[in-house]
């Protein structure tokens, strides 16, 4: 075909794919692509899949190049069984990925959200020679099979103690579906601050945002969660409470109970008021029209149970038979998650409300606590996310400790399927705009491609190094800001050096070949 040059070679890109794949095949052939007429198709239209392909025409090809003389028709199919499958958990997101001879592309998958990952897959595989100004891929034919490990992939960010402008969430969902990880939980309020709008309340964010400019109206979370959406995203809302919500009691510190109300105490809701609940519904019900996701965190961690240790709360504590804050904690964890359960939605709590109270059985459990808890959340029946030592504000921590992490250790082969997958975590205490990707990355990659990955092909550090210096390569070309491999969290190069530290550009070069 004319325009299209094919050369032998000993090796093939998809070595250096992040996250691995299920299953890889390759020949030793390498194809020219021309950058001026390769074609995107799409055998049923979505959205989503046109969206993709204007996203990834710039990814395949990032360098200028002149245009090629009698160029070839060379094309990408995506053929997807059912476009209109909607975007939860569960969704079947695997995909199959061919690359033939001459160049020819066909991504098959049942969903477009599987279809997505195949693009990202198949952009891993293109290459830019300077040298001849080619694009090209090798190690032709391909054929990937690939589906993920878990159903639940997922980065915390904290919006609470640093506000992050809807220009930088947008900027993070782009980098993490390169990853194919597919939930952003948002944790929004914190003691701090208190950056959502409400149309029922809007004086929670006017008295308690940090500033009129640092908050996010309705229409920008809908940006967001559409922005996510278009990349196979869902975006989970965390809204912690009883504790963690002194910025709600600046406009509202009725609803907050008497033993800490001063300034200088951390707060908690008073569940021993009906009109608290009152109150959570309408605005909890208010924020469900703009978070379609059927999963709504409540957070319920670090409670300061003292707070309920006053006259009134504790009369009422006599009256309704309880003994303890305990007893109080499981009276709140178990009337939000009715009201959750009144919206339609599914409630997941941090692990305190596992330790500390009985909820209901159709909650999720997110484990941040020591890691034998996992097995303790599912032996009890409930489903869990696993976020213990994938802190991201931990600086000290690099990436090969979270990603020798397994959230199925010591789990039964019954219960293995009540691990839905987990999170890393980037709380905000000591990132804000400036360093928020800086941060999170290439820590997160780790955490990703051990809740992609099968675990029969992710053998060791030493085999997922090479490919993860290859992909922080990949983020920086594509405008993300990442730490160096190896480092601690925002870890600086240590000298002069290609992309990957090691001082040598042939490192990246032999990756690619």
């Amino acid at each position: 075909m004319l325009g299209i040059f094919i050369s032998l070679l000993l090796s093939t890109t998809a070595t250096a794919l992040w996250p691995k794949p299920r299953l890889v095949t390759n020949g030793n052939v390498r194809v020219v692509l021309n950058p001026h007429s390769y074609g995107f198709k799409a055998v049923t239209q979505a959205i989503q899949l046109d969206e993709a392909f204007n996203r990834y025409k710039s990814i395949f090809f990032p360098h200028a190049t002149d245009p090629v003389p009698n160029p070839s028709d060379t094309e990408l199919v995506v053929d997807v069984l059912d476009v209109t499958t909607t975007l939860a958990m569960d969704v079947d997101e695997s995909y199959v990925l061919d690359v033939h001879l001459d160049g020819s592309t066909i991504i098959a998958a049942k969903t477009v959200w599987g279809a997505l990952h195949g693009l990202e897959t198949m952009s891993q595989l293109v290459d830019f020679n300077f040298t001849t100004g080619q694009y090209s891929v090798s190690g032709l034919p391909v054929h990937i099979e690939d589906r993920p490990r878990f159903t639940h992939r997922g980065l915390l960010i904290d919006s609470g103690r640093h506000f992050e402008p809807v220009v930088h969430v947008k900027a993070l969902l782009d980098s993490m579906s390169f990853a194919k990880l597919n939930v952003l939980h948002w944790h929004l309020t914190e003691d701090q601050s208190f950056p959502i709008a409400s149309r029922v309340s809007p004086e929670l964010a006017t008295k308690g945002a940090y500033s009129n400019f640092e908050q996010y109206t309705l229409a920008d979370i809908k940006d967001v969660v559409h922005h996510a959406w278009l990349r196979g995203i869902r975006v989970i809302p965390e809204f912690d409470m009883p504790g963690h919500t002194s910025s709600w009691r600046k406009s509202h510190p009725e609803l907050f109970a008497e033993g800490c109300l001063t300034e200088s105490s951390r707060g908690a809701f008073d569940p021993a008021k009906n009109q608290t609940f009152d109150f959570l519904e309408a605005v909890l019900k208010d924020w469900s029209s703009v978070f379609p996701d059927m999963f709504l965190h409540l957070g319920s961690d670090e409670v300061p149970g003292n707070c309920w240790n006053n006259s009134k709360d504790l009369a009422w504590m006599k009256t309704m038979g309880f003994s303890n804050s305990s007893d109080v904690f499981d009276y709140f964890v178990n009337r939000i998650a009715n009201i959750s359960s009144k919206l339609n939605r599914q409630t997941t709590f941090w692990d305190e409300a596992f330790l500390s109270a009985k909820p209901p059985k159709d909650a999720v459990i997110q484990n941040w606590h020591d890691a034998s808890l996992m097995k303790q959340i599912v032996d009890a029946g409930y489903r869990a996310i696993y976020s213990n030592g994938w802190y991201l504000d931990g600086l000290s921590s690099t990436w090969d400790h979270m990603y020798v992490l397994d959230p199925t250790t010591n789990i039964s082969a019954d219960k293995a399927h009540l691990v839905l997958g987990g999170e890393g975590c980037m709380w905000g205490e000591t990132v804000d705009p400036s360093d928020l990707e800086f941060t999170i990355w290439p820590r997160l990659a780790a955490i990703a491609e051990r809740l992609w990955s099968d675990a029969s092909v992710t053998k060791s550090t030493a085999e997922a190094e090479p490919r993860l210096e290859v992909f922080r390569c990949q983020l920086l070309t594509r405008g993300v800001p990442s730490g160096v491999v190896g480092g601690p969290g925002r870890g600086s190069p240590p000298g002069p050096g290609s992309c990957t530290q090691h001082g040598k550009t042939q490192d990246v070069e032999e990756m690619f070949v």
